[in-house]
């Protein structure tokens, strides 16, 4: 006799799997686009702190030393 958690935790997963295949998730970031700003900012020699926070660089480096440390 199966265990009754596990096939609900299954038919909850089959669900979740289904909701997640049946619908298309639109692409987040024209490819093309993202080229051109990379571009655009190694161009400049400017680059924008990563969205999750995380140091790249030393926070005591002077301008000049952090700009050649970028892109």
């Amino acid at each position: 006799m199966p265990d009754p958690v596990e096939a609900r935790l299954a038919a909850l997963l089959r669900a979740w799997r289904q909701d997640i295949t049946t619908v298309p998730i639109p692409p987040l970031v024209d490819p093309r686009h993202a080229v051109d700003v990379v571009l655009e900012a190694k161009r400049r020699r400017r680059v924008h702190a990563p969205p999750d926070g995380a140091c790249t660089r030393r926070r005591d480096l002077g301008r000049r030393e952090a700009q050649k440390d970028t892109l």
